[in-house]
């Protein structure tokens, strides 16, 4: 696998997250029990998601890999679309891995017909969120509120094109992924 920094980690969903950290340390996607222990973990913030990487990076089960996820670098979270990047090379990787391993079996089959289904399930619940976000953002303020300054709406306008950017890189992420 693609060596990532553990600071590319912890920008982004906490699904994502515990994804990205199981790929990352483990070579592997989660297991039910354990994405779910760590999904709980990481929803009390930045020092759940901290208190996750030490404990995968340092499991028996990663020891056996060998370093594979670097945990002693300062964990300053990453600019965002640098670590985006990151993790969708570190996706890919992945992907394209365990496409080509498994491709001669047709006992994968339903493996990736259910990571299909989970993808485009992904991918629309992301286009929902983003028209949300977008239809909210872009619903005017009552007429009673002052118009916000030109610095206040430039620094909005920067607000919301880097929340767009940042979903479109997961949409086309998740697309790339499809088969």
């Amino acid at each position: 696998m693609t060596g990532i920094r553990a600071a590319d980690l912890l920008v982004g969903t906490d699904h994502d997250f515990v994804v990205n950290l199981y790929l990352a340390a483990l070579g592997r996607w989660p297991d039910e029990e354990g994405y779910t222990h760590f999904r709980a973990m990481v929803a009390d913030g930045m020092a759940g998601r901290i208190r996750a990487l030490h404990i995968v990076a340092r499991s028996p089960e990663a020891g056996k890999l060998g370093p594979r996820l670097p945990i002693d670098d300062p964990l300053v979270p990453s600019e965002p679309a640098m670590a985006l990047a990151a993790q969708l090379s570190l996706r890919t990787e992945y992907l394209h891995q365990h496409m080509n391993s498994g491709a001669a079996t047709p006992a994968t089959a339903p493996v990736a017909d259910a990571m299909v289904r989970e993808l485009r399930a992904e991918m629309a619940a992301l286009r929902a969120e983003l028209r949300e976000r977008l239809a909210a953002i872009a619903t005017p303020a009552p007429p009673a509120l002052p118009e916000p300054t030109a610095a206040v709406a430039d620094s909005l306008h920067d607000a919301l094109a880097l929340a767009e950017a940042r979903m479109e890189l997961r949409i086309r992420a998740l697309e790339k992924r499809l088969p």
